[in-house]
């Protein structure tokens, strides 16, 4: 019984000695089991300047193509909070001086409401006039210190709606 368990273990331990080698051997055979690892050579493993010069123009032509702007200016004096509500929200305030408009571009497109109020209040009412563009055709609609206008904004479009206080 002894020598039967000693040849039990000669033959196990040069089982375990050649699996290693004979998985090797069948892995550089195309086994399914370990497929071979594929090669790559030199010349396509690097894009030439042209290549990578059109990706990335491509890239950023994709990036930009749901965006257009949005301006919102203010040629009264007066000291005015804005903002913008739709897909994505803005807010300033066109405190700076005479002619001031907001910097809020690229802009997701979509519809906005733009609205805007005085910042210190007034004893009287001021009547402020918003001037904005829709199909080419120019409108005004007055407020009485603040209101809402909706806006649109298309893709690669620029929107912009002008504050201001009429004079009699």
């Amino acid at each position: 019984m002894r020598a039967t368990r000693g040849a039990a273990a000669v033959t196990t331990a040069a089982v375990l000695a050649l699996a290693p080698a004979a998985a090797a051997s069948a892995a550089t055979a195309g086994d399914v089991a370990h497929p071979p690892v594929p090669r790559v050579k030199a010349e396509s493993a690097t894009k030439s300047a042209a290549q990578k010069k059109a990706a990335k123009k491509a890239k950023a032509k994709a990036a930009a193509a749901g965006h257009g702007m949005l301006v919102i200016c203010n040629h009264t004096g007066y000291v005015f909070d804005v903002y913008a509500d739709g897909p994505d929200a803005r807010e300033d305030d066109l405190a700076g001086s005479f002619d001031e408009c907001t910097d809020w571009s690229p802009v997701s497109t979509g519809r906005y409401d733009v609205g805007f109020s005085m910042r210190t209040p007034s004893q009287q009412p001021v009547a402020i006039a918003a001037r904005f563009n829709r199909d080419g055709v120019t409108y005004y609609k007055t407020f009485n210190n603040q209101g809402v206008v909706g806006a649109y904004v298309g893709p690669d479009k620029s929107t912009r709606i002008d504050l201001f206080v009429p004079r009699a």
